[in-house]
């Protein structure tokens, strides 16, 4: 993958729209000390040129009845297929992240569920598609992010 060349004025944009993508360009401008004109115009062309790539809401997972953030570490069976799993793990409506990892497990999944209950129905899932072994950690409190 090619690196994209930004400038220092391009990396406060993409840093204050990675906190407020709902950020009007005049805003944004105040930030940057650009005008509106010339802070959308980079806006787009960072869009342009596959610097952002999107933009998304932020739900707050407790006020849609999932009270508890995990991290489920694992690690597959040898005789499961890992884009199968990776297939019917991306339908999971509690992962928000999931990523191949080095080291012991296989995967590092985020998740947020209702509760201890639900964590223990994701768990059973991934050990009834594929997972040998598991390991959660549930988070206390966010430090970053």
């Amino acid at each position: 993958m090619e690196s994209k060349l930004i400038d220092q004025i391009d990396h406060r944009i993409v840093g204050a729209l990675a906190k407020d993508g709902r950020m009007s360009w005049r805003e944004l401008g105040e930030l940057v000390h650009l005008s509106p004109t010339s802070t959308g115009e980079r806006v787009k062309r960072l869009e342009r040129d596959g610097v952002i790539s999107g933009y998304r809401a932020v739900i707050d997972p407790a006020a849609v009845g999932r009270s508890l953030r995990s991290v489920v570490e694992l690690q597959l069976r040898a005789d499961v297929v890992p884009e199968t799993f990776e297939a019917a793990l991306s339908e999971r409506d509690e992962v928000w992240f999931a990523a191949y990892v080095t080291g012991a497990a296989d995967y590092a999944v985020l998740v947020d569920c209702a509760g201890p209950e639900g964590l223990d129905r994701f768990v059973r899932w991934c050990k009834a598609n594929g997972a040998a072994t598991t390991e959660s950690r549930v988070v206390l409190r966010p430090v970053i992010g």
